[in-house]
């Protein structure tokens, strides 16, 4: 009988495994089916959430087993990729199309064109009223991307995925840079999909909004019905269940082997008298032979069986320990940073920012900042953060005034442009100086769950997580430590846990830093000293 409340599989894998070229698997074994429940990615850095959606959005390829896939799929990637030159069309996808409908206006039309456009006849005009309702009102098609901050890059792409009339949309971190309204209206237009959705995500408000969720873990892939509340509580449920029955398991070997001794010294003892009752027994040499060896023998087997009963105990613990997830915590150590409280640390003095309204009150900042102060940045997605934080670190230069930073410092930008895809950690730290010996180093990047294998292999291979791992570590453990942290959303690519470990670290730096996130509660944890804040009328830089 046919059950007709079933919804229809849209992309199914069988037997799938991913492994990198070094040989490292990261992926085995996968049985999973997606359909029109919307589901949520979830795991811990490094265990392969990203290349599962690559996977499922078919822009990977397994390296064993079979995926199937019957539906148009729109995939969203957590680092949006821009050439030189790209604008706003192009980053979109629509830029093809939008020429196509051009031509086609002109009576230039090409043979493609019509393909191109298929039944987009109207496609400039919902990507204009797409980008409206994003927020986006002051951005145009024709537009340099690179113009973009990351909170409203990420909306364009967005916005072009849905635009393509997907069956399937994948997105890959979607809340990463965008402000509480850009989460807001990510929400909405979500809310508002009638498609299948697969999301990688550590947002919980958004995981909170699905229906299943699938969680990477080194016990494999599990699927959870519910929202990430549920799935929780769930999974916890099933780790204090494993946790116990791990602890029964050990207890269990200890009684056993504590009654198994006993038994064996017992049977000793009685060998040991049969022995010497054998030696004065009034018998001939054989009878005493025998009897002494079947002593001996009964010695032997009960020995034997003690070891393959202890065998099964083991195993049994083994067992039990197969099914508790290591939750092994995550640290991060920072430079030791001595900075005098009235130690300089940057002059802004009428500095105007580049790619804003030029006349503006809003592109001005001054300021002056010394000692080890803590500055939360505030403001919506596009009003200059990303850009203030290029200039301290010195990529990119105001427009007049001056800018200054008179410390030593460390940049994490949300692109990770400090990284070298091409050399490992170790490798990148070395050429830095790091005054770390490499035991150390290593040590350090283990409490980052980075291990042995990670730290040696090109950084291109890494997750999100871990990338921003790689990145924290370099700019940190180089051979001059740094006296400022400049943090553009450092929190974007970093499981829960991660996170908190983050937050730890920063708590305890003794020098300046300048953080940008619309991680509420990660600004909150870092205990800002001052906040520092963009309206329409000027930055405005007040005690918190």
């Amino acid at each position: 009988m046919t059950d007709v409340n079933r919804l229809p599989v849209l992309v199914s894998l069988h037997h799938v495994g991913f492994q990198f070229a070094n040989g490292e698997i990261l992926l085995e074994d996968l049985n999973l089916s997606i359909d029109y429940t919307p589901t949520g990615i979830v795991g811990r850095n490094g265990m392969g959430k990203s290349v599962l959606a690559r996977l499922l959005a078919g822009v990977l390829v397994p390296s064993c087993g079979v995926i199937k896939s019957s539906a148009r799929i729109a995939y969203v990637p957590q680092t949006i990729e821009l050439l030189p030159g790209q604008t706003v069309a192009q980053a979109s996808g629509c830029a093809q199309t939008l020429a196509a409908l051009e031509r086609l206006a002109r009576g230039q039309a090409q043979a493609a064109d019509l393909e191109l456009i298929d039944d987009r006849w109207d496609l400039a005009e919902r990507l204009r009223q797409a980008l409206d309702a994003a927020g986006l009102a002051e951005i145009s098609p024709d537009q340099p991307a690179e113009q973009l901050s990351g909170g409203q890059l990420a909306r364009v792409a967005l916005i072009g995925a849905l635009l393509r009339a997907p069956q399937l949309l994948i997105l890959d971190e979607p809340t990463n840079h965008l402000d509480s309204a850009g989460r807001d209206w990510l929400l909405a237009t979500l809310n508002a999909w009638r498609g299948a959705l697969v999301v990688v995500s550590h947002d919980r408000r958004l995981l909170n909004t699905l229906g299943r969720i699938i969680e990477l873990s080194p016990l494999g892939a599990r699927l959870y019905g519910g929202n990430y509340d549920d799935y929780r509580a769930q999974r916890d449920a099933q780790q204090h269940a494993a946790q116990a029955a791990l602890e029964h398991a050990r207890l269990d070997r200890r009684r056993e082997r504590q009654r198994l001794k006993k038994d064996l010294d017992s049977f000793q003892r009685h060998a040991a008298s049969a022995r010497k009752h054998a030696e004065t027994a009034n018998v001939d040499a054989f009878t005493k032979s025998r009897w002494k060896g079947a002593a001996n023998e009964i010695v032997s087997n009960v020995r034997s069986a003690h070891v393959q009963h202890k065998q099964v105990l083991n195993e049994r613990v083994r067992s039990a320990h197969e099914r508790v997830v290591d939750e092994t915590p995550t640290f991060l150590a920072l430079p030791g940073t001595l900075l005098p409280a009235g130690r300089q640390v940057l002059t802004l003095t009428d500095c105007q920012l580049p790619w804003l309204a030029p006349h503006a009150p809003s592109t001005f900042i001054n300021a002056s900042l010394c000692g080890p102060i803590r500055v939360a940045v505030h403001g919506p997605n596009g009003c200059g953060k990303s850009t203030l934080l290029k200039l301290l670190a010195g990529q990119w230069q105001p427009v007049s005034g001056t800018c200054t930073v008179h410390v030593p410092c460390a940049y994490l930008d949300q692109q990770l442009t400090l990284l070298d895809d091409r050399q490992s950690i170790v490798e990148q730290l070395k050429l830095m100086d790091t005054p770390l010996a490499e035991a150390e180093l290593r040590t350090r990047l283990a409490l980052l769950q980075l291990d042995a294998l990670r730290v040696t292999q090109p950084i291109s291979q890494l997750s999100g997580g871990e990338r921003l791992k790689a990145a924290m570590a370099i700019a940190l453990w180089r051979k001059t430590p740094a006296q400022l942290l400049l943090l553009d959303e450092p929190t974007n690519h970093l499981d829960l846990e991660s996170v908190m470990a983050f937050e730890q670290a920063l708590q305890g730096f003794s020098g300046a830093l300048i953080a940008v996130s619309h991680d509420a509660a990660f600004l909150q944890a870092l205990k800002p000293t001052h906040v520092l804040t963009w309206d329409a009328m000027g930055w405005r830089l007040e005690v918190n």
